[in-house]
């Protein structure tokens, strides 16, 4: 994390509470764990905020004050990978669970604002006693109906405003200046509470309240009788969004004549606006106590839901056809912004019959534009086709959900996940667009597992299908995994040909996301095909663009790639710390490239020459990386290569050769002719024989007899 927190903005007057400030800070000061408990409308969230904004403004803790809307999260198995995703904690993690929160938070002195507590009282006991036992630096400030009961919890009941402060709030909050109204009477009839007078002052009560006390239901019900048919019927359809939303939602959900009523429903204090930072549009969102009784007024919820489904289903679908744009950062924001509503409407799809299909496509989609890899979510996606697959039991769709899960599997490096999908997926029924998930699968497979040449022409393949049926963001990670296996799997001519082709179109296309790959690929090449010196400076460039853009998952290829390159160059010292920070990186992303045959052999390698220059020393040194935090990490990698660390590797192979010469050679020696060579390796004939005659050269050898003697001495073959 390298931001302060997320505290939300104020849009109005806090006003009051000053002695409950000043309790709260206090006990925080004294205990790990407080709550702030009351009844719904007591306004715990606005103390809870005020008090954090004073804490963070006075540098209380060095890692800032994050605030987690619980209100957002109905199913408790997600609450681990709700608060890491607001911490912008990276959870690739295929199980869910607090290990990677844990993690994350072990060595961090933070606020831990956890708002609204009390419908998942039991996850959020487990939660707080785990963080407050293994994360010492983490202080939790909790809202909650009720007290958590974990031990160390110092409780605050949250009392009513006094009654100078209501009265100040009433006439801070009325829309007009009060009339006749004894507004120190109407304050007394409602005792205080917070919400209750911001609902009265938009909309004057004191001939329906009399002198009597009134309840926050009783405020809500009078409420409620006072807007028109159409705002109460708009108020209880509102009440499905579990999180804020924008007009368009609003007019999926609602029909498209709501911004009238709507309109009434602000100015009443029923909906609570902001200004979205993404789009800087207005969003909109129903208190959480206000939200619960407009589902009450709600006489059917299937429609709604119904419609609040599809509505960002076909959001998602926008997304994933357009998200590979100049536009990339506002369509990865906007997705950020909808993540709540998006989730739970794939969790309403999955369980709705004659949802459920729409629902695993949005689970395919969301990772279709790659917003979950970029943003560390990628848990959750998981969590998602998880789902999906439990309810999709017919091919094609079935068949296109088990190739997609596979899909992801491998790309992080874990084929015994993948293997038996992408088995199943097989033995389906499929449809030439369910070939473009199952085919990229298989690709993926030969390349990854067993290091196959053969997936080149497949990576062919499902290019020209996403050409067919997919969207210019399908198409271009079909090319750069085409473009990857090339590289790593065929000779120069073809890697350079298929890199160079791959970085001129991302350089035309404006898409910094597919820019910081094309320069990865160009680096890519010169380690393997080129000069290494050419390396760094491309890959600093790409990594610089993926952070900018907040890619989690793109910047772990660009670190292996660079301690690749340094242990190349001779900058052993170097290298040895970016082998540790890659290290503590995949246990982070959860990428390992161990499980990918190419990347593995090129990182052994590394791994070995820097191990053998550096003797004793390697261990303490990349131990050093491995203790570096994420974004120390990264700033370490950025540095330029000093000259006075470049120093000469000793070649790892005999006389000097390079890998491809190597094998050229141990082919020449099991009597393979050059066409024969040309085959094995998709080079020409005439290539082949050029390289032959090269490798004669650089070892002063005469002929080929010649070469295959000198390559079985140094092997030991007979």
């Amino acid at each position: 994390m390298t931001v302060r927190g997320d505290l939300p903005p104020q849009t109005t007057t806090f006003i009051g509470r000053r002695a409950v400030l000043a309790e709260t800070e206090a006990l925080l000061r004294r205990s790990r764990l407080v709550t702030l408990a009351g009844a719904g409308g007591a306004g715990k969230t606005r103390i809870a905020v005020e008090t954090g904004r004073a804490l963070a403004r006075a540098g209380a803790f060095q890692h800032g004050v994050w605030r987690v809307r619980l209100a957002d999260v109905h199913d408790p198995a997600v609450l681990s990978r709700a608060v890491a995703a607001e911490l912008r904690i990276v959870d690739n993690s295929p199980e869910a669970g607090l290990g990677r929160l844990v993690e994350a938070l072990y060595d961090k002195h933070l606020l831990l604002v956890l708002d609204g507590c009390e419908h998942l009282l039991e996850a959020v006991r487990h939660l707080a006693h785990h963080l407050l036992r293994d994360c010492e630096g983490v202080t939790v400030l909790a809202t909650s109906r009720e007290p958590l009961g974990v031990y160390g919890e110092q409780l605050l009941r949250v009392p009513p405003l006094g009654l100078d402060d209501a009265v100040e709030l009433y006439l801070n909050r009325a829309e007009v200046p009060p009339g006749s109204a004894d507004v120190a009477t109407l304050c007394q009839a409602v005792e205080g509470l917070p919400l209750a007078i911001e609902l009265l002052a938009a909309s004057p009560a004191e001939a329906v309240l009399s002198h009597q006390p009134a309840t926050l239901e009783r405020v809500l019900e009078w409420v409620a009788r006072q807007c028109t048919d159409e705002e109460r019927l708009l108020w209880a359809q509102l009440s499905v969004f579990p999180a804020d939303f924008d007009l368009a939602a609003a007019e999926a959900v609602a029909g498209a004549d709501v911004l009238k009523p709507l309109s009434a429903l602000v100015r009443r204090s029923v909906v609570a606006t902001t200004t979205s930072p993404v789009t800087g549009e207005t969003r909109y969102r129903l208190p959480n106590t206000v939200s619960q009784f407009g589902a009450r007024l709600l006489t059917d919820a299937d429609g709604p839901l119904r419609r609040h489904a599809l509505h960002y289903s076909e959001f998602v679908d926008e997304a994933a056809r357009s998200w590979f744009s100049p536009g990339e950062a506002l369509w990865t924001g906007r997705m950020w912004e909808e993540w709540p509503n998006i989730r739970a409407a794939v969790g309403h799809a999955l369980r709705t019959p004659g949802l459920a299909s729409a629902g695993a496509v949005v689970a395919m989609n969301v990772q279709r534009m790659r917003f979950t890899s970029f943003a560390g979510i990628l848990g959750q996606a998981w969590d998602m086709l998880a789902a999906a697959r439990e309810v999709i039991t017919e091919a094609p769709l079935r068949t296109s959900l088990l190739a997609h899960s596979a899909y992801m599997a491998q790309v992080r490096g874990d084929s015994a996940v993948a293997f038996p999908l992408m088995t199943e997926a097989r033995a389906l029924p499929r449809q030439p667009v369910t070939d473009v998930h199952l085919v990229l699968a298989e690709a993926t497979h030969l390349f990854f597992v067993e290091g196959s040449p053969d997936c080149v022409p497949l990576y062919a393949h499902v290019v020209e299908l996403c050409r067919q049926y997919a969207s210019p963001g399908d198409i271009y990670v079909t090319e750069l995994m085409h473009a990857m296996a090339v590289c790593f799997l065929l000779d120069a001519e073809a890697a350079d040909k298929a890199t160079t082709a791959l970085a001129r179109q991302a350089e035309s296309n404006g898409v910094n996301w597919s820019h910081a790959w094309g320069l990865w690929h160009r680096g890519l090449y010169e380690l393997l095909h080129g000069d290494p010196a050419q390396v760094h400076p491309l890959v600093i460039e790409a990594l610089r663009i993926q952070l900018t853009l907040g890619d989690t998952w793109g910047a772990p290829f660009s670190l292996w790639l660079l301690a690749c390159t340094c242990a190349e160059l001779g900058a052993f010292d170097r290298a040895a710390r970016l082998l540790g920070a890659l290290r503590s990186q995949e246990r982070v992303s959860r990428i390992s490239f161990g499980g990918m045959s190419p990347f593995h052999r090129l990182l052994d390698r590394a791994d070995r020459t820097v191990r053998r220059s550096l003797g004793d020393d390697y261990q303490v040194i990349s131990t050093l990386g491995a203790d570096l935090r994420p974004e120390q990490a990264m700033a370490f990698a950025l540095e330029p290569v000093p000259d006075s660390e470049r120093r000469r590797a000793k070649p790892l192979l005999p006389g000097g050769l390079t890998r491809q010469e190597f094998t050229i050679a141990g082919l020449v020696a099991d009597g393979f002719t050059s066409k024969q060579i040309g085959t094995r390796l998709f080079i020409s004939p005439r290539t082949a024989d050029r390289h032959v005659v090269n490798i004669r050269a650089k070892l002063g050898l005469p002929s080929r007899v010649a070469l295959a003697a000198w390559h079985r001495s140094v092997t030991g073959e007979r």
